[in-house]
């Protein structure tokens, strides 16, 4: 990485354009939004958002399909439902979103952000009224990760003004529903409150092979939010007071066993009857209180207090305990699932992991003393910071100063708990009493905890037609391994850096405007004997603006000095699951680009001619071009130098096109998902399709009972049924969701 004189760089580049400007005027400084003064089209790099009337209208829940048209942000379909979300962009894998900043009105999300990173908790993306997204040295001011990005999730907002309501009702295939509602107000002119709630749920789009197996391959999902806000009347410092409480809980019954190649094949909704009783069940809820003055007309502070609790429950299939001899006496042997040869339909498998394979996937009736294990994945997280961000105008500079201080722990309760299956001919599965086992005491659990303190400082310069960024990001992170008993008794580490990030744009008079950034990227690895991830990240880009179109492309370069992986069962892993692993030197470089139209048969009216003005068709274009590549091997992968990284897409584009009236409209949308590699040796990948969501709705003039805004509407995702291999590794092969429709109606009151 570059580190010679960093400090020097960021204070020159300050002190040159410091000049005197005009005085401060007041702007909309959201506390609760990571673009600080400048909206998506002034960055001086890639910035993006999502509209609450957008994500309204989409309808979708899977926040996969909500960034859809996000250039340079792709994703790796898991379950079809996006409740594992796993979001790359910028040339990071996107694997349990571990490389990706999550935060929810600029607080961090996750279980664990720093001990344990994989995001198995994933925001609500249903119930959000806005998003941001932020890629490169825009991004240096939220942390701790500086590779890609952040994607910043704003929840509903107290009502300021007068009284907001909003219901929504979805019914659709396998037995898909979705209840949606939101109200708040004022109780007096001090104190505003608004309370929401959203429950979605599916019977699942999987059939289960055996007779007398549980059938339901779905999820239900529910979650809330209230916030109540205190603002003094005559404040001089124009404060507030917010407390915000969300709560989320979810039951779903997927599974990481996917299928053969002649079984998917044959039917790729198929699940073998094994995966029955694979099940996870999770709680998490989370607390933020705010706090927002301006001591002075030129300076806007917001502090804010949060704290998260997060558990799961994940019973899952891993190991099968098989009789070699086949003769009910004797000792078995163990065969994990991820040793089965599930890409050849075990031509590869002999012996014991041949009988395995047999069991699992061509109904060979298990033998009295054989048995599946289910590990009950039983782990508790908690997080709690204090952050401050400061904004202050001073002239022509815009400058935030930030420090937060966070700590996190993973509990794992699950060592030893299991509950053991049996598997007949009819691939039924019986649960074996006996030889179950819970999870043990508490006091010694495994705990991982971080404890971590991030200061940054960001001057936004206005010089002339050029708007110059420079940054500084400090972590500083501790982390413990031990047991609830003694914590840290297994061992200590810690790392730090300091990561440098400067932008600027030129505006030329005619809407044009060309941009440059520069920032290092790093990513923490948790308790781990590795290093943390160290990169130089380049964009150089351009933007054309007008009333009617926006036109951008940026090229942009990731040099990886050290590139960081993790080992989960997610992607295949067979090592110490959650451990953090150096993949040596690598390289992404590519392109990505967008274009929006806001009308494409708009046109000059021609004299003693008319046009239709209610009609409008609008475009949207975005896509991705990269290449990724190993530049060096490790001891545990010898071969990947020259290779692909794994879960980094080649290729990536989005197409809407849409017919928008007064009373109604409708749009499709395709995603084009590249085929990508799923592991270093490039010998597992996913498939390639275009898959065309519809979306369309009617309003319906109802104006009773405060009744406004009803909208009936039909939306279907994956319009023409696509299959392809969304996930393969090695437990198999999965699809992607299949065709669904969905009908509701919708209305403000």
């Amino acid at each position: 990485m570059i580190k010679t004189a960093k400090l020097k760089i960021a204070v020159g580049f300050v002190l040159t354009a410091f000049t005197a400007g005009t005085a401060y005027s007041e702007q909309n400084m959201s506390p609760v939004s990571v673009f600080g003064s400048q909206d998506e089209t002034q960055q001086a790099g890639s910035a993006h958002f999502i509209s609450d009337e957008e994500l309204k209208n989409k309808g979708y829940t899977d926040p996969e399909r909500i960034l859809n048209r996000i250039p340079g942000v792709y994703s790796q379909t898991e379950d079809g439902f996006g409740l594992r979300t796993n979001i790359g962009m910028r040339g990071v894998a996107p694997l349990r979103t571990q490389k990706v900043n999550i935060l929810e009105d600029g607080v961090l999300q996750g279980p664990a952000v720093y001990s344990n990173f994989s995001m198995y908790f994933f925001p609500d993306s249903g119930r959000m009224e806005g998003i941001e997204v932020l890629k490169g040295p825009a991004s240096i001011g939220t942390g701790p990760r500086t590779t890609a990005g952040t994607i910043n999730f704003i929840s509903r907002q107290v009502p300021t003004a007068q009284s907001e309501g909003h219901y929504s009702l979805t019914f659709g295939d396998d037995g898909w529903t979705r209840n949606h509602t939101y109200y708040g107000g004022n109780i007096t002119p001090s104190i505003g409150y608004v309370f929401e709630y959203h429950d979605y749920r599916s019977d699942g789009f999987k059939n289960i092979k055996g007779t007398g197996n549980p059938g339901d391959t779905g999820f239900d999902k529910q979650s809330d939010l209230f916030k109540i806000r205190y603002t003094p009347q005559g404040s001089a410092w124009n404060q507030y007071y917010e407390l915000s409480s969300q709560n989320s809980s979810e039951t779903s019954n997927e599974t990481y066993t996917g299928l053969t190649g002649t079984d998917f094949a044959a039917d790729p909704y198929q699940r073998y009857g094994a995966t029955a009783y694979d099940q996870m069940d999770n709680d998490y809820h989370r607390y933020i209180f705010t706090h927002y003055m301006e001591p002075m007309p030129n300076m806007q502070v917001t502090s804010k207090l949060y704290k998260t609790r997060y558990s799961r429950l994940w019973g899952k299939n891993g190991n099968i305990y098989i009789d070699p001899e086949a003769n009910g006496v004797g000792s078995l042997d163990t065969v994990g699932f991820s040793s089965i040869d599930w890409a050849g339909d075990c031509a590869a498998d002999l012996g014991s992991e041949l009988r395995a394979c047999n069991i699992l996937t061509n109904g060979t009736a298990m033998g009295a003393n054989e048995y599946i294990k289910r590990s009950m994945g039983h782990r508790d997280y908690g997080m709690t910071g204090v952050q401050f961000v400061i904004n202050h105008q001073v002239g022509n500079h815009d400058l935030e100063y930030g420090y937060r201080r966070h700590k996190d722990y993973r509990q794992r309760m699950d060592s030893s708990y299991q509950e053991n299956f049996s598997i007949d001919g009819n691939s039924t599965v019986t649960r074996i009493i006996g030889g179950s086992s819970g999870p043990g005491s508490q006091s010694g659990s495994e705990l991982k905890d971080a404890d971590a303190e991030s200061w940054h400082i960001k001057d936004v310069i206005t010089h002339g037609n050029f708007t110059s960024t420079v940054g500084l990001r400090y972590e500083d992170v501790e982390y413990n391994k031990g047991t609830m008993a003694s914590p840290g008794g297994t061992g200590t580490a810690s790392n730090d850096e300091t990561m440098l990030g400067l932008s600027t744009v030129y505006s030329f008079p005619n809407g044009v405007q060309m941009f440059a950034g520069y920032n290092e990227g790093y990513s923490p690895t948790g308790y781990s004997n590795a290093n943390p991830e160290a990169s130089d990240n380049y964009e150089v880009g351009m933007r054309i603006s007008s009333p009617s179109s926006y036109f951008e492309a940026i090229a942009f370069l990731v040099d990886y000095e050290n590139l960081l992986e993790s080992c989960l069962i997610a992607n295949g892993c067979t090592g110490n699951t959650g451990d953090s692993l150096n993949a040596g030197k690598a390289e992404v470089h590519g392109i990505e680009f967008q274009y929006r139209l806001a009308d494409m048969f708009s046109g000059p009216q021609m004299k003693g001619g008319m046009i239709d003005t209610s009609i409008r068709y609008p475009l949207l274009i975005s896509g991705l071009i990269q290449n990724s590549e190993y530049k060096s091997n490790t001891d545990d992968e010898i071969n990947q130098m020259g290779k692909s990284i794994k879960y980094i897409p080649d290729f990536q584009m989005y197409v809407s096109m849409g017919m928008e009236t007064p009373t109604w409209d409708i749009s499709i949308g395709a995603k084009y998902l590249d085929d990508t590699f799923t592991n270093a040796s490039n010998t597992f990948k996913t498939g390639k399709a275009w898959i065309f969501d519809l979306n369309s709705g009617m309003k319906v003039p109802v104006n009773m009972y405060g009744i406004s805004d009803a909208r009936l509407f039909l939306n279907v995702d994956n319009l023409f049924d696509k299959v392809i291999v969304a996930s393969e590794h090695e437990y198999g092969k999965r699809p992607n969701k299949p065709q669904t429709v969905m009908a509701g109606f919708k209305f403000d009151f």
